[in-house]
């Protein structure tokens, strides 16, 4: 199953930097999504949230993780692409068990810059499909 949705590119809180990251979850991203991940995150503001249709789509889970006295929450992560789009990226819509963002808001890494590769600001409209974790190859 796969389904598309199109949002607006916004600035996040700035931490995603910092949590893509952390050792935690950089040796998780780099095993189950084959990929050190860009610092940081691209967000995209939905008008419609997406958490019920995910639900219909097996994710690949990187693990909570404890350090230093403190715990990070499991992250779901889906691979995604952008429809019509010759440039072939890896990319994932993750979906964090702990965020401060609302359900309209969802995240994207890569091992890419997105806003520099597809020429992405703030207010500018962009695509992309969303896939089952379990049919990644």
């Amino acid at each position: 199953m796969t389904f598309t949705v199109r949002g607006i590119v916004t600035s996040g809180f700035g931490r995603g930097k910092k949590f893509v990251a952390l050792e935690g979850y950089a040796q998780q991203f780099e095993r189950e999504l084959g990929y050190k991940p860009h610092p940081g995150t691209l967000n995209l503001e939905l008008d419609t949230p997406v958490r019920e249709r995910l639900a219909h789509l097996d994710p690949t889970r990187l693990d909570g993780w404890e350090a230093d006295g403190r715990s990070f929450g499991a992250v779901d992560c889906y691979p995604a692409v952008v429809p019509d789009s010759t440039d072939s990226v890896p990319l994932h819509l993750i979906l964090p068990h702990r965020t401060d963002h609302d359900t309209s808001t969802i995240e994207l890494v890569s091992p890419v810059n997105l806003r520099e590769r597809f020429g992405l600001s703030d207010g500018t409209v962009f695509e992309i499909r969303i896939r089952s974790g379990a049919t990644e190859s």
